[in-house]
């Protein structure tokens, strides 16, 4: 069950910070400070989010078509270098065969040996290009994987939560200070309120005791010994007031001298300070 704090006139804080009046017999949570504050630095750090990872996604798109391109305008360009290799090799096989046919070397073994040597190379050309394009293309694929890696969104995420956070905190520490120093701004003000009622109700039971003092000694008096009205004892609800006072400054004394928060209140040592009352110089 919330532990509801009256902090005003029909205004109650409970202990997350949320505000709520009274009305129909029930709390009715109304906006406070820190959901102006929280709902403010919320749109602006949703927005922030947003427009960074829209920037993110925007460049990758861009660099993953790209490198798309790259690895489509490889395979030309190897096949190019494939058809070099065969050119090179069918024009090696011709020189060979005319240089033999000049010798008189015919269907030899010396013969054979050239062919054999002329497809070796022209194995190994193609082997070489194939390795060069594999190479190409796994680079081109890497690129892309680093461009999809999700922990980029995600570091991006991180930081503008930390930032949200950090700045949440701080609305929150804010708000608390305001909420406590509204609290104690209006028992203060109850209790002035209430010692003004105290003070106007002793005047007019003097100001009627004084006149039935006069009626009497005008009259001649009755003989018998006259008693003065005694003045009213405070009102319950000034004594209540001013009991709550003290008892939020005492309160408030102890967080400051022990270094600790109010764990009912959730404000800190450094809100106390705000009820201390100060030591009054020595005359």
């Amino acid at each position: 069950m919330a532990n509801y704090t009256q902090i005003g006139q029909d205004l109650y804080a409970d202990n997350s910070g949320k505000y709520y009046n009274y009305a129909n017999g029930a709390y009715n949570n109304v906006e406070s400070p820190f959901d102006t504050m929280s709902n403010k630095i919320n749109t602006m750090y949703d927005a922030n989010r947003k427009n960074q990872l829209d920037m993110l996604r925007q460049q990758r798109d861009k660099a993953v078509a790209g490198f798309n391109q790259q690895k489509k305008d490889l395979a030309p360009q190897y096949q190019n270098q494939r058809n070099q290799v065969d050119v090179v090799n069918t024009q090696g096989a011709t020189r060979a065969r005319e240089l033999m046919a000049a010798n008189g070397i015919n269907a030899s073994g010396e013969s054979l040996t050239t062919q054999a040597n002329l497809a070796s190379s022209r194995q190994n050309a193609l082997s070489e290009i194939n390795t060069n394009e594999s190479h190409a293309i796994r680079q081109i694929d890497d690129q892309i994987a680093n461009e999809n890696d999700p922990a980029r969104e995600q570091a991006i995420i991180n930081a503008v939560e930390a930032e949200r956070s950090g700045k949440l905190a701080d609305a929150w520490q804010q708000a608390q200070a305001q909420q406590y120093q509204q609290m104690m701004d209006w028992r203060n003000s109850e209790f002035q309120r209430q010692q003004f009622e105290w003070q106007k109700q002793m005047e007019q039971q003097q100001l009627a005791a004084q006149r039935s003092a006069s009626s009497r000694k005008s009259s001649g008096g009755s003989g018998g010994r006259s008693s003065s009205a005694s003045p009213s004892a405070a009102p319950s609800g000034l004594e209540d007031a001013y009991n709550q006072y003290l008892q939020a400054k005492a309160e408030a004394q102890y967080m400051y001298d022990n270094k600790i928060p109010n764990p009912n209140s959730g404000v800190g040592m450094m809100y106390a300070s705000m009820v201390v009352p100060k030591k009054s110089k020595k005359r």
